[in-house]
Formats: structure tokens, sequence, C-alpha cells
């Protein structure tokens, strides 16, 4: 099968998305699915970039950090939902471990991408830069990206395309808030916190609101995977602005980590 083909099928079909309001409810189904076609423009290019499309209520633009308030968790989801057997089992093996002094699947320090959605939460600032068809982010942690598509593309076949950390996320903007599903996530040495995995079922919607001030923005997450916990997943995270610091190269290397106790075998379940 040829790509030029494809592209050629793809140009010819136009993708209406639904007008709702600010606080309706979006579920994954509703997205439209690319399916095998390529999506026919890239994000840089002048065609796609050009077109007209209404002015965001926002733009995200800058360097934001998150505000790891007890009330959101912290660096952990809250309030947990209600695990299955197994994923619960796991939870508490890792809070065994904790208990006893040790690191639990600690796959991060052992240079395994952070992932949707702990790269919300790492301690690192994030750079954002946003255009009229894309936002692209790095993470300050081993310079993870996302790019989160708003040319109006849907999920692309997760057939063709390989499973990544930060998962195919495309996003609209429905009223105010910029809304983002997020699926086709890398299960691989994957958590959503410290002994809770994700399965192949494992999606997220954000909705990410501006403050009035522009000082703020609350990404209100809804994750779910039934293979490993019951319902929807609700909670949300506030970030703030970063000044005079940017994102700079970062490798995470074999031997980066030698110094770090936590990260040996001996110390890791």
């Amino acid at each position: 099968m040829k790509w030029n083909t494809l592209w050629c099928a793809a140009l010819s079909s136009t993708l209406v998305l639904p007008v709702m309001a600010d606080d309706a409810p979006v579920k994954p189904a509703s997205w439209p699915t690319t399916e095998e076609k390529p999506w026919p423009l890239g994000i840089f290019e002048q065609k796609n970039l050009n077109k007209p499309r209404p002015k965001p209520p926002f733009d995200l633009t800058g360097t934001w950090t998150i505000d790891l308030r007890p009330e959101d968790g912290g660096v952990n989801f809250l309030p947990l939902p209600t695990f299955t057997p197994k994923a619960q089992a796991t939870y508490e093996e890792g809070l065994k471990a904790n208990a006893e002094g040790k690191a639990y699947m600690d796959d991060p320090g052992q240079c395994w991408p952070a992932g949707m959605p702990r790269w919300l939460t790492r301690v690192w600032p994030i750079q954002f830069m946003q255009y009229p068809t894309v936002i692209v982010a790095i993470q300050g942690l081993y310079n993870a990206p996302r790019w989160i598509y708003l040319d109006g593309r849907g999920h692309a076949n997760p057939d063709i395309i390989e499973k990544t950390y930060s998962g195919d996320s495309v996003g609209r903007w429905v009223g105010s808030t910029l809304v983002i599903d997020t699926t086709n996530i890398q299960t691989k040495h994957h958590w959503v916190i410290q002994g809770v995995p994700i399965s192949d079922q494992f999606n997220i919607v954000e909705r990410i609101r501006m403050a009035k001030d522009h000082k703020s923005f609350t990404d209100e997450l809804t994750m779910t995977d039934p293979e490993n916990w019951t319902g929807e997943w609700k909670t949300k995270k506030v970030f703030v602005p970063v000044t005079g610091e940017d994102v700079v190269e970062v490798h995470c290397l074999p031997d980066a980590n030698e110094h770090i106790m936590a990260t040996h075998p001996e110390h890791n379940n």
C-alpha cells in the first residue's frame, strides 16, 4: 500500500467536529478516527498553518511547572479509584516496599519515560509551544516530548502506529476549554502512580482551563482503564509559570544514576 494513495484518500474527506457546550461530557467514542489514512498535511506545513481557524481562547506558550498542592495529591492523583484485585495487590506491594525503605518499580530511575499522566507531575518544568495546528511540549525530565494535535485530525489507526509513552493526543477547543483525548499509550514499564500499572485500554481525557489572570491553568483529568480500576479516575493538577528558566538538553544514560542508591537493583523491587 502506497502512502501517496492514502494521502489522496484523506484529502477527499472533510472532517466536521460537533459544536458542544463548554461543560458537555466528551466521550472517547465521540472523537473522529483517522483510521488507515495518514493526515494529509504536516503540522508545520504552511497550507495547514494558514487554514482559517477561530482564535483560541488562550495560548499555553511558555514555561510552566506543576503546583504540588496537597489538596490535589502532590505528585499522586487523588482521590484514588477502586482498584481491581490485581491492581490493588500491586499497589499494596509498593506501599510495603516503601515502608521497608525500598523503591518500588522505579522505572524512570532506570531511564524509562515517566509517560502520561506522570509526565505532568515531575518537578522539572515543561515548555509549551502552541501553534494553530499543534501544541508541542517538552518535559525537563529526559526531554520527554508530547504532541497535542489541534488541526482536526482524529486518532491514528493503532495498527499502523507505535504505542508511545505520551500517547496519541488530539485536542479541540470546546468553549473556553481545551479538551484533549489521549490513547494508544505504551504499557511497558508504565505506571499511573507508584504500583498502579496501565493496560491497553487506558485512556485519558483532559480539560485545560486558563485562569482569568493567566497566572495559572488547571488540568482536569478523567482516566479510564477497566482492567485496573472501576469507573472513572478523576483528578486535577494546577500549573504556574516559571520565569528565568528553560528546558535544556538532558539525557538519561546507563551510568547516570549510579550515585542514586534507590535505583540500584538491590533497592528496587
